[in-house]
């Protein structure tokens, strides 16, 4: 297409698609030192080859088999920088904004899909998670592309050849995404139901030809890599909260639910009460003007809520950023169905339009201005590791707290250092007094460095506080080094 031939619809949405790119361009190129999640699902890529990558995952981590085969393949031919490890979910952060440009298009009038695309671009959870190196990202990419290949064919017919592509692409779309079970499952609902009340017999028999493929493609996933995870202690007690109750708590579990992710994942700073009522109207006004993109969406929740409840999958905080952008357009499908409430005069409806929208953008794009302006560094552990590299002497000791040993294991090579000079610290947050043996057993050296990063704190307790006070009161401090805008610590202390 010439660009002259391009309506100003369209132009709008391709700047906010400009728009969305550049912030997750900004924040690809910060380069920001790996944090605590990220070093730990990286330690497993690298430190194994790809028959490991299918058994289960040191320090409690869990991602998808193909997205791990993928990451090994990427650093083994682009090398182990936090860009290489990053960069698939930083193309996948690309392809969600292109497919939800696209979907915002063919669902939404102009208002409501100028919004969506522009909550889409600007959400700062969005923008954060398409540079972490984290499975999130391709989540949601696989979620809005199973969303266009719903669209592409849910009044099509269905040859031979359109049941191959579902069958393979809901096939592969699992082993890259566990939540895309959901929204594969809802997929092939959404076109079944509407074939079954149509006594299409021909899409029937194609429809359950594909549905058999994918159950036993689920079967030898769930064999190789889901058993592991649907099995594993620390996820299911991590995750605990995200678990729907089995008794009359459910309904306030399901209150909190909702909130969460209007909060976490949207960003919004407005009333609970708002973005819910919002997303109600968008849910009965979509599902009014195409009953079946409703009932795929019905079902994407319905699926997810399901597994929520038999504690196979939980409903809560990242792990549901694949419902982002169903949540977004819903929002935008709710404004537009309470601005047409009002007929007349034309000018309060579009007044209505434009102070909801602006009341909901408010706080996302606040966050994502602030964060283009000013990127957060938390843990950027690198210029720690640069000063150690180049003022530790010999016989110095480096005692690095626990919850920063994932991050060390991974720059320590990178600075010319191995593990074997650090002594690594363990776990007392429970039992905080046992860190005075574990310290004692460095006194009487001059020269000790002490690292921390990714701290425990609990109400006013917090763990490198208490390991200072008792530093302090044995030994004396020689140096602090700190970096402005992050949370790591090195400290030098004399304990003779």
């Amino acid at each position: 297409m010439k660009s002259s031939r391009l309506a100003p619809r369209d132009w709008i949405g391709l700047s906010l698609v400009l728009v969305g790119f550049l912030l997750r361009l900004r924040q690809f190129l910060t380069g920001r030192s790996l944090w605590l999640d990220e070093a730990m699902l990286t330690n497993n890529i690298l430190g194994r080859g790809v028959a490991g990558l299918f058994q289960q995952l040191d320090n409690n981590q869990g991602a998808p088999i193909g997205f791990l085969l993928l990451q090994k393949f990427i650093t083994l031919t682009l090398g182990t920088s936090e860009y290489a490890l990053r960069l698939l979910p930083f193309v996948a952060g690309l392809v969600a904004l292109v497919a939800m440009f696209i979907l915002a298009h063919k669902l939404a009038n102009s208002f409501a899909g100028f919004f969506a695309l522009a909550f889409f671009a600007v959400a700062p959870a969005l923008v954060y998670y398409a540079s972490e190196v984290k499975q999130y990202s391709s989540d949601i990419a696989i979620a809005l592309l199973l969303c266009l290949l719903f669209l592409k064919y849910e009044q099509a017919e269905i040859k031979p050849k359109d049941a191959a592509f579902l069958t393979v692409a809901g096939a592969l779309a699992v082993w890259f995404s566990h939540p895309a079970l959901f929204v594969t499952g809802a997929l092939g609902l959404a076109l079944f139901v509407p074939a079954l009340r149509a006594k299409d017999k021909t899409k029937i028999v194609a429809l359950l030809l594909v549905a058999a493929f994918w159950l036993l493609n689920l079967g030898a996933l769930y064999f190789l890599n889901l058993r592991q995870l649907s099995t594993h202690q620390f996820f299911l007690d991590f995750w605990r909260v995200g678990f729907l109750p089995h008794d009359a708590s459910a309904f306030a579990w399901l209150a909190n639910s909702l909130d969460a992710p209007f909060r976490e994942l949207l960003g919004l700073q407005t009333n609970y009460i708002l973005g819910l009522i919002l997303f109600l109207l968008g849910l009965i006004g979509l599902t009014r003007r195409t009953p079946r993109f409703g009932l795929f969406l019905l079902s994407i929740f319905f699926l997810s809520l399901l597994a929520s409840y038999l504690t196979l999958y939980p409903f809560a905080g990242r792990m549901i950023l694949f419902l982002a952008p169903f949540l977004i357009l819903l929002l935008a499908e709710g404004i537009e169905f309470l601005a047409g409430l009002i007929p007349r005069p034309v000018w309060l409806a579009w007044t209505v339009r434009v102070l909801l929208a602006a009341t909901l953008l408010f706080g996302p794009v606040t966050a994502s201005a602030e964060d283009l302006v000013a990127p957060k560094y938390h843990e950027h552990i690198r210029p720690a590791m640069e000063y150690l590299r180049d003022h530790r002497q010999n016989g110095d000791l480096i005692y690095v707290y626990y919850w920063a040993e994932h991050a060390v294991r991974y720059y320590a090579p990178k600075y010319g250092m191995c593990m074997c000079q650090f002594t690594l610290g363990a776990d007392h947050h429970s039992q905080p007094e046992l860190y005075r043996p574990e310290l004692d057993a460095l006194r009487g050296r001059e020269r000790v460095w002490f690292l921390f990063s990714h701290v425990y704190e609990n109400d006013t307790f917090n763990e490198r506080d208490y390991i200072l006070d008792y530093l302090n009161s044995v030994g004396k401090l020689q140096r602090e080094v700190r970096m402005p805008g992050t949370s790591v610590y090195l400290y030098l202390y004399d304990l003779r």
